[in-house]
């Protein structure tokens, strides 16, 4: 449809990030990124034009009726094929994203511009990395916010194109929109964590002495006990860490991805809970299946593990760090598997935690409703002497990795 030559003209296309699609704003329709077929003359007719997520970025597909070359495009004498990116409610485009030819190559490249809000360029860049043609009237580009500039939070965009030269566009150029009118929206969201950095000794039984911070760990998840620790967890605004079976987690994927969503940290306990002591292949295996298990389950790597029975040796610790993994044990232990009584548990606890402690727990691998009915108190208590509840990765000072 009609749209203005002088913002075709200053417009962009191509565009990824990390981004959740919303809908469509006031005048686009519902069918997004879609666009009739003939509304327009010449070879940049859309029929596509679309910016979806893409994992952590975004996806941009822009199809025509007819093949184009991308060194045919020139702004200067009206072709160009572009997205234009709206930032809050400010009428005017915030940036432009745009298809334009390389030299000495048939492929095609994206121009980034950043525009004032009265449109003056404020400056460019061309991106080649991620864009590719897979045929002759379309183009696809992968990008991360950051290369469109993009923050957390709401943006709006159109795709335009105009063309001249073409039977019917000698006279004027030929402009199609998609959408016909209006924008759609779009939002970046937060980078989602997708592991954590292991450095520092290979084992660790606790943090730092100086901060009034504390490690809850739980072993043996994920089971049917681990939807009310997350319970009370919310309740109290705590995290923990989950160290999980493998073989427990394909009926209880759900629960992995809520114990990340929730802030808590996840870490890998191998794939049976077997005696991994003596290192080697068998560890290996049992980790690296776990591992996975965790990824297909969350987009989660873990860099902690915990060995089953704490039984552990030289080896063990050079395996797992070779997982790109630390091997964390513990420093309070209540021994809540024995069966003790909820009021012991909470006194164990209580009576052993000081600044740094990490202190084991389970939340599967048995009857587990005594650790379920102490871990308020325990909380509770913890939280009116001042400590915090923080993840291991936290109290050890290990850096997230984002995707």
């Amino acid at each position: 449809m009609a749209a203005s030559r002088t913002t075709l003209r200053t417009a962009g296309v191509l565009a990824v990030a990390a981004l959740t699609m919303a809908g469509s704003s006031a005048g686009a329709r519902s069918d997004a990124g879609e666009d009739p077929a003939g509304d327009a003359k010449g070879p940049l007719d859309l029929v596509r034009g679309t910016l979806a997520p893409d994992g952590q970025n975004l996806k941009l597909v822009v199809r025509t009726t007819q093949p184009w070359g991308p060194r045919q495009l020139d702004a200067t004498r009206g072709r160009s094929a572009c997205v234009e990116i709206f930032r809050g409610a400010q009428p005017t485009p915030s940036s432009t994203l745009c298809v334009v030819g390389r030299a000495d190559s048939t492929r095609a490249a994206l121009r980034f511009t950043r525009l004032s809000p009265t449109g003056r360029t404020m400056a460019t860049r061309t991106i080649t990395h991620g864009v590719r043609r897979p045929g002759t009237d379309a183009l696809v580009a992968v990008l991360t916010p950051s290369q469109l500039e993009l923050p957390v939070g709401a943006f709006r965009y159109r795709v335009l194109t105009s063309w001249t030269g073409a039977p019917g566009c000698i006279a004027a150029a030929c402009l199609d929109a998609s959408p016909d009118s209006g924008t759609i929206a779009g939002a970046v969201g937060p980078p989602r964590m997708v592991g954590c950095r292991p450095t520092g000794p290979s084992y660790r039984t606790s943090g730092p002495a100086g901060p009034k911070r504390v490690a809850l760990t739980f072993d043996d998840g994920p089971s049917s006990y681990t939807a009310s620790v997350l319970r009370t967890l919310r309740r109290f605004h705590a995290r923990a860490t989950f160290f999980l079976v493998g073989r427990e987690i394909g009926a209880n994927r759900q629960l992995v991805r809520q114990e990340l969503a929730e802030g808590s940290a996840v870490g890998d306990h191998t794939y049976d809970h077997a005696d991994v002591s003596a290192g080697g292949p068998f560890a290996a295996g049992e980790i690296g299946r776990t591992d996975r298990r965790i990824r297909e389950a969350s987009g989660y790597s873990p860099c902690l593990f915990r060995a089953p029975y704490g039984a552990l040796s030289g080896s063990l610790l050079g395996v797992a760090r070779s997982q790109g993994m630390l091997t964390i044990g513990w420093n309070v232990d209540p021994r809540d598997w024995s069966l003790p009584g909820a009021d012991a548990i909470s006194r164990r606890v209580l009576e052993a935690t000081r600044r740094g402690s990490i202190v084991i727990m389970h939340d599967g691998g048995g009857n587990r409703a005594e650790t379920v009915a102490a871990l308020p108190a325990i909380i509770r208590t913890l939280q009116s002497r001042g400590y915090r509840l923080v993840t291991v990765p936290e109290l050890l000072g290990l850096r997230p990795s984002y995707g």
